[in-house]
């Protein structure tokens, strides 16, 4: 076996690219009086093929005998549907039947002038058998044999029309001819591209609504996706995908078409093998290697029969199944290297020496009229200076440049480069009967900052058997667990702390982070010991904090679903489904002793050192559905009716141990005292639903749904809603009237309206709630009471989403697809809290009351592959805006939102603006200071070095009346693009993804590294852009100023047009170079397949953006969306990787 695995790899550059599945793979079968419809299952079962075919068109209820062994496909089909009615054709993986046509036996001699004869060939001089030939405007036809030969009688003036499933009909005049042969070029377009919608699948071609999908292998061409939601980023249009994780393992934040909600989770559902996993949940818990497709129901329509949960969009995922005439086992692994692309540009220690010079001298020499910036610390003491005046005693050597000092660059300290490994194992095959697949796959990945790691190990069970014609039934179970250990992720500085947000910042590079002679190999508390004195930051060690600590979770998950399905009559199927979830999360955290706190030494840290909880989530799933497909003539009918219940409990608890004695025991049994919470929470859902889908001759569609949801989130006046959906769509191409030709190819027109709702408003919204700690004194003694915290709202209901959307799909040249949409989609019932009268005891109430819009246009373009000789060449792109406007914020002009109204949502505008001053410049001079200060009412003071503020009213008055909208961060325009090159074996793909038009508000940068305080490090764009009257009279941004802030200063904290930061990027988000090996060379060492490829992603952004990751603006609340707290640098990841089966 070394032997072979050798040679394969000696003669990589030597072989030639595998053979394409499909005509003339071989088969066996032993089949007895079975009926055409037992056959296609037995071949689908027991092969890759899959049977594409009109019922009216096939006698399913024919039964044959077949024994055959290794005998060509071909062969076998040709036995089996000669003489009949059908004839069959090849498009790789899928077997065409269609109508055959014969030559009739007698014709009117008058007209016959002669026999034609020839071939039907492909674009590649390729045979068509089954392609039908006909004489336009007559039912004489004739179907060409095996090898594309055909021969039919015609008028020498006649017409030859010449069709092939999925190839452009083709024209052909026989002009007295006695023999034609006929090329026919692919139609990519017609190809029925199956696609995932709600509680079935569908031709694309047939859709008329918004959906976008994805296969299995487009999916492995970003071979690092631990989460399948970093395989969509840029892939599809619509679909903005924030690449906003912190942790390994954390899901990335998906919005479709605009934010959904103004005070509600706007993320979409996941539909899972048909089972909801819910509004936003964690893609994590899936392998990517388990995907066989993904495809995302857009606009209402599509989506409305998931009524009440569907107003965000849907995302629907199904796994791969078993297939095959024998068990295939596919193995996968990839090893890989990670480190941060960002970085926040801190100075270095003698620059960061200078920066604190100068932050105390101003703040030195503005505060006090005799003083000289050369004054010794005892000087400055003695004319009142306060310490934060006084020059740093250990920068005195950096300043004069004393070499060898400590230089400490702790964001290399916090980041680290880490390996990430991904394995997958599957088994999968299919006899008679059953078709199964089973998975594993591990992840083990070491996060790119300190102590963030996973452990995840995931599952697939897929098991579907056909006990006869009437009866089959499956099993589909998923599982998950992983370990991991997390930073806070939210740039909490204290314990539980996020090594990489604010406690990085605030550490001086005058300090390292190590010191061998310390227990610990840390040098914990070195910054607040030294700093004390200056009351400068005293921010204790990040990195030992991190690693002495312990912050850690396991996950377990599992869900899936059995179901059982009767066909009582043909095509008439009943099924009905059992589903099921539990998941649970536990967390444990634990702070040595070891470690201090913030402005805290060891000896004077707080006792509250550990934590545990828990929650647990279980879920019940019942769905009976009534399927039902039938033909009349070119009248072709889908009618769908179901029913589902579902149901969720949830608990939780929470333990916080205090007094722990030592670090022996590191969790909550080593505290002496504890403080527990818990809670408990559950709602129930019942559902009616229907979809009637209606096509003529495949040009006409018409589709309808209609659901019915009953809540017990919903108040108890309001308890159901009704969501409903229309659809059109018309394919002009097929029309006579559409000119053929070879340059536009395809046309279809599609219009779609629908409703959709958000019930993510709350277990427990509708009631008033009732909570502790309203303690009451009776009789001389205090007792332990509860009072209502909220109040009642009876007649809550669902945010509701109603969509217009406007489609065109257009072919050219038989190569481009373009796909367009423009969306109108406008959300009703938006929750907002109303003021009620205070004799109610509440000072709101939360009511269905607000209103917005989304509107924008998608634009899709992919080519198929362009063949160049042996190369091929593949190309794909896509374009979404998003325009979001306020119509009504329940009687109310505006909302803020934010530490100082940092966001306005204000009707007619957008949501989530940020709000603030826009500077027109610096005080440079004691005229320009006092000019501005006897500026009628001014409310804000300024100094030398201050911000100008613009007078937005133009009314000498310069107050928060002149704020001003700065921009949001909802992008106008979000894209992607990629090409995909094969050549002789080899394979390259790249993809990239970029958005433009949108803001975002960056604590680090803003309230820290750019405000000047001097209280932590800076970057190097403020340190070189400060104004400085004579070493930099040209810069722009006021002078560090390290005590007593005008509030001029202190409100360019706040959201300004100078630290509101432009986000727009364009990243080279993926590229992978592979190399799949020849079948001549596998099939000696009994593989089937075997690809090895180096992958690397996000190798390269393109942004003017400050912070460390422009897509960190997702903050959960949508009011204030665009506001960076705690974000870390995305992960650049170089990776090879290997794929075979056998």
């Amino acid at each position: 076996m070394r032997l072979s695995v050798l040679l394969i790899f000696t003669t990589l550059f030597t072989m030639q690219a595998r053979e394409v599945y499909g005509q003339g793979t071989k088969v066996s079968l032993q089949l007895k009086n079975v009926s055409i419809s037992q056959f296609i299952d037995q071949l689908e079962s027991t092969t890759d093929f899959r049977f594409v075919y009109k019922v009216k068109d096939v006698d399913l209820d024919r039964l044959i005998t077949v024994k055959t062994k290794n005998e060509d496909i071909t062969n076998v089909l040709n036995r089996i549907f000669s003489n009949t009615n059908t004839a069959f054709n090849f498009s790789n993986r899928l077997i065409y039947l269609v109508k055959r046509y014969e030559v009739p036996f007698s014709y009117n001699q008058a007209v016959i002038q002669n026999i034609v004869e020839g071939k039907v060939l492909d674009n590649n001089g390729m045979p068509l058998p089954g392609a039908t030939v006909l004489e336009k405007g007559t039912g004489n036809g004739a179907t060409t044999d095996f090898d594309g030969n055909f021969k039919i009688a015609v008028n020498g003036e006649a017409i030859l029309q010449v069709s092939y499933v999925g190839f452009i009909t083709k024209e052909v005049p026989v002009d007295n001819q006695s023999s034609i042969n006929i090329t026919l070029s692919s139609d990519n377009q017609k190809l029925d591209e199956v696609v995932l919608i709600g509680y079935g699948t569908n031709s694309k071609r047939n859709i008329n609504g918004a959906i976008a999908s994805i296969e299995s292998d487009d999916i492995q061409t970003y071979s690092n996706a631990k989460n399948i939601d970093q395989a969509l980023v840029g892939k599809l249009a619509g679909v903005n995908i924030l690449t906003d994780a912190r942790n390994p393992g954390d899901s990335n934040s998906i919005v479709i078409r605009g934010a959904g909600s103004i005070t509600r989770d706007a993320e979409p559902l996941i539909v899972v093998d048909g089972y909801p996993l819910g509004e936003g949940s964690s893609l994590n818990l899936l392998n990517s290697n388990d995907i066989e497709s993904v495809s995302v129901l857009k606009d209402a329509a599509s989506a409305s029969i998931y009524g009440s949960r569907a107003a965000n969009g849907v995302i629907i995922i199904t796994t791969k199944k078993g297939s095959g005439k024998k068990m295939s086992v596919q193995v996968s692994s990839v090893l890989g290297v990670q480190e941060r692309v960002n970085s926040y540009d801190l100075l270095n220690a003698y620059d960061a020496a200078k920066f604190f010079r100068d932050a105390r001298n101003n703040a030195y020499l503005k505060n006090h009229p005799t003083a000289n910036i050369n004054d010794s610390e005892e000087e400055r003491l003695a004319k009142g200076a306060n310490v934060r005046e006084l020059i740093l005693d250990y920068t005195i050597p950096y300043l004069n440049n004393e070499a060898g000092l400590t230089d400490f660059d702790w964001e290399d300290a916090v980041y680290r480069p880490g390996t990430i490994q991904n394995h997958y194992l599957n088994i999968s095959g299919a006899t008679e009967k059953t078709d199964y697949a089973v998975s594993i796959g591990y992840t083990g990945e070491e996060g790119i900052v300190i102590t963030a790691d996973q452990k995840r190990y995931t599952t697939n069970i897929k098991i579907n058997t056909r006990v006869n014609d009437y009866l089959k039934y499956g099993i589909n179970i998923n599982g998950y667990y992983s370990e991991r250990g997390l930073t806070n992720g939210g740039n909490n500085y204290r314990f539980p702390i996020d090594p990489a947000g604010r406690a990085m910042v605030y550490m001086y590079p005058f300090f390292s982070a190590y010191d061998d002679s310390h227990s610990t190999g840390y040098n914990v508390e070195a910054q607040i010991i030294a700093n004390r004195p200056y009351n400068a930051n005293m921010q204790e060690n990040p990195v030992a904090m991190a690693e002495l600590s312990k912050y850690d979770r396991t996950e377990f998950k599992s869900f899936g679903n059995t179901y059982l399905a009767i066909t009582p009559i043909k095509n008439l199927e009943f099924k009905t489904s059992l589903g099921y979830m539990f998941s649970t999360f536990y967390t444990d955290q634990f702070a040595s002793m070891e470690t201090g706190a913030y402005r805290e030494l060891i000896s004077e840290r707080d006792t509250q050192q550990g934590s545990e909880s828990r929650s647990d989530n279980s879920q019940i799933l019942i769905e009976n559905t009534l399927d039902y497909t039938f033909d009349i003539n070119k009248h072709s009918f889908g009618v769908l009716l179901g029913q589902s219940f579902q149901k969720s409990y949830s608990t939780s608890l929470s333990v916080v141990g205090d007094n722990f004695p030592n670090d022996i025991i590191d969790n909550i049994n080593g505290s002496t005292t504890q403080t527990a919470s818990a809670s408990r929470s559950r709602w129930t859902q019942l559902s009616y639903f229907g979809r009637l889908m209606y096509d003529y001759d495949n040009t006409y569609f018409l589709t309808a749904s209609l659901r019915r949801d009953g809540s017990s989130k919903f108040g108890i006046d309001n308890r159901y809603g009704t969501f409903a959906s229309f659809s059109a769509g018309w394919v002009l191409s097929n029309e006579d009237f559409f000119p053929k030709n070879d340059v536009l190819t395809y046309s279809k027109l599609r219009y779609s309206w629908g409703e959709t709702g958000n019930n993510q408003i709350g277990n427990y919204s509708q009631y008033a709630t009732i909570g502790t700690g309203a303690d009451y004194p009776f009789d001389g003694t205090l007792y332990p009471g509860a009072a209502p915290t909220s109040s009642p709202s009876y007649g809550l209901g669902w945010e509701t989403n109603t969509s217009n959307n406007f489609g065109l799909d257009l072919g050219f040249f038989n190569t481009i697809n373009l796909g367009a949409n423009y969306y109108i989609a406008n959300i009703s019932d938006l929750l907002l809290d109303r003021p009620v009268p205070e004799h109610t005891g509440f000072n709101t109430s939360l009511q269905n009351i607000g209103e917005m819009q989304n509107r924008g246009w998608e634009f899709e373009i992919n080519t198929s592959q362009i063949k160049l000789g042996d190369l091929n060449v593949a190309l794909n792109a896509n374009l979404t805006t998003n325009e979001n406007e306020i119509i009504s914020l329940g009687g109310v002009d505006e909302l803020y939102e934010g530490g100082n109204q940092r966001f306005i949502s204000r009707v007619g505008g957008s949501l989530a603006n940020l709000y603030g001053y826009k500077i027109i410049g610096l005080l440079k001079s004691q005229e320009e200071v006092d000019e501005y200060n006897n500026k009628k009412s001014t409310t804000l003071t300024a100094e030398i070095g201050d911000y100008i503020f613009q007078d937005t009213d133009n009314n000498d008055i310069i107050n928060a009346d002149d704020r001003v909208e700065l921009g949001d961060y909802k992008p106008e325009v979000t894209y992607g693009f990629g090409i995909n090159l094969d050549y002789k074996g080899f394979d390259l793909s790249m993809s990239f993804n970029g958005t433009m038009g949108r803001v975002a508000y960056d604590l680090m940068t803003s309230n820290y590294l750019e405000y000047g305080e001097a209280f932590s490090n800076t970057d190097y764009y403020y340190y070189n852009n400060y104004w400085d009257p004579i070493n930099n009279p040209e810069g722009f941004l006021a002078p560090p100023d390290a005590y007593g802030n005008t509030s001029t200063r202190a409100a360019s904290r706040n959201p300004t047009n100078y630290n509101v930061l432009d986000a727009d990027y364009l990243r080279l988000r993926s590229m992978q170079i592979g190399y799949s090996f020849p079948s001549a060379l596998l099939d000696q060492v009994y593989i089937d397949n075997l690809r090895v490829f180096v992958s690397g992603t996000n190798l390269y952004t393109w942004t003017k953006y400050r912070g460390m990751n422009p897509d960190g603006g997702s903050s959960g609340n949508p009011l204030s969306s665009g506001y960076v707290e705690g974000t870390t640098s995305i992960p650049r990841v170089i990776s090879v990787g290997i794929n075979l089966s056998f």
